[in-house]
């Protein structure tokens, strides 16, 4: 079965093999949530710190891999290095299974998210590689999908097999062998698919320009009053561009999924901490998030073809409605429709802004570097939760109320709705009819 690319097409078994990379890139600290609370029955020298250094580190040595990894993509040795990776996420989850003590664990998570680090670029990456167009856009969501539903699944496999046995969820950490075992399909890639490396002195700092090449003066007069635009018709009039990146445009896209991450976090942080839900109700609600954004994420092309230019002002209401509902009921059939809504509003933005990653460069060789910086910004905005949330409550007086994230957080996404809709012609949230 071939699969069309946008370029041509290319053989489902490379596809797969793609796609499994998106397999465990979510998992990294998961098989310790179930056993968290037993840690200190089961290790004698497991203190606080010590419990949340194996909670918190995995995500932590990410980030400088993550950017490893995006540097790394711009050489001729991809394969290698996302072989590299997940052996190395597979040798800390075997290790992990047989491990019989604490510190050991803590570096162990800390060469899970090492491996993971090195592996996760590429799973958008070589989707930017392989195609191009509406066939990218809906690679995205396919690949968005497949990560949330594997974070689902998983979740439910290891709560399961922590009432076995403490060792067993590590299993979870094994599932990078679909990967290994698939990684040489990769090799069938076509060469011409892989971005080269672009001549040095293209990225040198300029301004773009309009693209016309004539040498007269009348041409060049007329060149200098049309504003140059990319091949999705966005403007680049005035970017600066330097080490291949449109700078501008590369530091607002970062902030939006910044803040589209940090919002769309809130219910699985803080819906525990609402006195009315108990955990299996909280527990309910955020696989119905994770659940939306994988149905969303399968229809994602048909969506945009429907909701067209106002796609993201569409997703970005949807995240609204779902905290207004947060706020504004305490029923538990409407608190799993607002988690659903803010699932629906997630998994129709994050695969456009994968998309709009590969976007920000002037060579397709800068792609999965771009990548890497996006989920930089995932990393960061997860850490972050905690610290801006505490940091709110402080400000506005608010150490007590439950709904208090929910409300912060749901009123700052209503005034980025405002931006957006003013913004809906631009880069970062505009809609070209190339992705549909």
């Amino acid at each position: 079965m071939q699969v069309k690319t946008g370029k041509g097409t290319i053989s489902m078994m490379v596809v797969l093999a793609i796609w499994s990379l998106s397999l465990a890139v979510d998992l990294p600290g998961l098989a310790v949530t179930p056993i968290e609370g037993q840690l200190h029955s089961i290790f004698h020298d497991a203190t606080d710190f010590k419990i949340q250094l194996l909670t918190v580190l995995p995500n932590l040595v990410i980030i400088p891999f993550v950017l490893l990894s995006g540097k790394l993509s711009e050489s001729r040795h991809k394969i290698a290095v996302i072989v590299a990776g997940t052996v190395m996420y597979i040798a800390a989850g075997a290790l992990s299974i047989f491990s019989g003590s604490l510190n050991m664990l803590i570096l162990l998570s800390c060469l899970l998210g090492a491996g993971c680090g090195l592996i996760l670029p590429f799973s958008t990456g070589l989707i930017a590689d392989v195609f191009t167009g509406k066939y990218r856009m809906k690679q995205m969501g396919i690949i968005s999908a497949i990560g949330n539903v594997a974070l689902v699944v998983a979740t439910f496999v290891v709560g399961f097999l922590a009432a076995k046995s403490w060792h067993l969820p590590f299993l979870v950490y094994l599932l990078p062998l679909v990967s290994l075992i698939l990684i040489p399909f990769l090799r069938k890639i076509p060469q011409s698919d892989y971005a080269q490396t672009p001549a040095t002195a293209s990225t040198d700092t300029t301004t773009a320009t309009a693209t016309a090449t004539a040498s007269t003066t009348d041409a060049s007069k007329a060149a200098a009053t049309v504003p140059a635009v990319d091949a999705d018709g966005f403007s680049t009039k005035g970017q600066t561009v330097k080490g291949g990146f449109y700078i501008g445009r590369t530091i607002w896209l970062l902030l939006a999924y910044f803040f589209f991450v940090f919002a769309t976090c809130i219910p699985s942080y803080y819906l525990p901490n609402i006195s009315w839900i108990n955990a299996e109700a909280a527990s309910t609600m955020t696989s119905v998030f994770y659940l939306a954004m994988f149905v969303i994420g399968l229809a994602l092309t048909p969506c945009m073809k429907f909701l067209r230019k106002t796609t993201f002002i569409v997703a970005t209401a949807m995240i609204v409605g779902g905290f207004a509902l947060f706020v504004f009921t305490h029923s538990f059939v409407i608190y799993v429709i607002a988690a659903a809504l803010t699932g629906l509003g997630n998994g129709i933005a994050q695969p456009i802004f994968y998309t709009k990653a590969t976007e920000v460069v002037t060579s397709d060789s800068k792609s999965t570097l771009s990548l890497a910086y996006l989920q930089v910004a995932n990393y960061v905005a997860i850490s972050l939760v905690p610290v801006i949330i505490n940091a709110a409550r402080a400000i506005f007086h608010q150490p007590t109320s439950t709904l208090f994230p929910f409300v912060f957080v749901g009123i700052a996404t209503a005034v980025v709705l405002v931006f957006v809709i003013i913004r809906s012609r631009h880069f970062v949230f505009g809609m070209s009819k190339n992705y549909f």
